[in-house]
């Protein structure tokens, strides 16, 4: 039930965002103050258990997913008509530690730009951004605390991708 509530929140989340935005192009929304293309997708979704391996089987069991050794799946995109599409969105339930400062129980990852200057702009803003960066062969990874509380992740894929 708990995971019904938290998949419509998440939905109406995503649908609210986009409905309500003026200046939509290609689906990102260039922001007034500096014309500069923030999110451009979702990432992955990241689910936060009291008992994760009990939780990833009743999702492979249940609904299909392919639920691989290190917790998760990488889920292919593919366009209106099945073909494959560059990138992929990754799905994945674990202990949520990875969420702290954030007691909550998702987190959002969002594929941005650069985020480099994205970070910047937010700190500029006044948005409470977490000191720590990451960066990997996976790409840069940066965070920002929203105003209830929730760790989101910004992801900039590597080159290419």
């Amino acid at each position: 039930m708990k995971n019904k509530i938290l998949l419509c929140v998440i939905s109406i989340f995503v649908i609210s965002a986009f409905s309500n935005a003026e200046e939509l192009t290609n689906n990102r929304i260039k922001t007034e103050s500096d014309n500069m293309t923030r999110v451009t997708g979702i990432g992955g979704i990241f689910i936060k258990a009291k008992n994760p391996e009990m939780l990833q089987t009743w999702y492979k069991k249940h609904l299909g997913i392919d639920v691989q050794v290190w917790g998760g799946t990488s889920f292919k995109w593919v366009d209106g008509e099945g073909k494959p599409y560059a990138g992929t969105t990754a799905w994945m339930i674990g202990n949520g530690e990875n969420f702290k400062p954030s007691n909550s129980s998702f987190m959002v990852n969002y594929r941005v730009a650069n985020l480099s200057k994205l970070l910047t702009a937010l700190r500029d803003e006044g948005c409470n951004v977490l000191d720590e960066t990451d960066e990997s062969e996976f790409g840069k990874f940066g965070w920002v605390i929203d105003p209830e509380g929730n760790k989101v992740e910004l992801w900039e894929p590597p080159v290419g991708e």
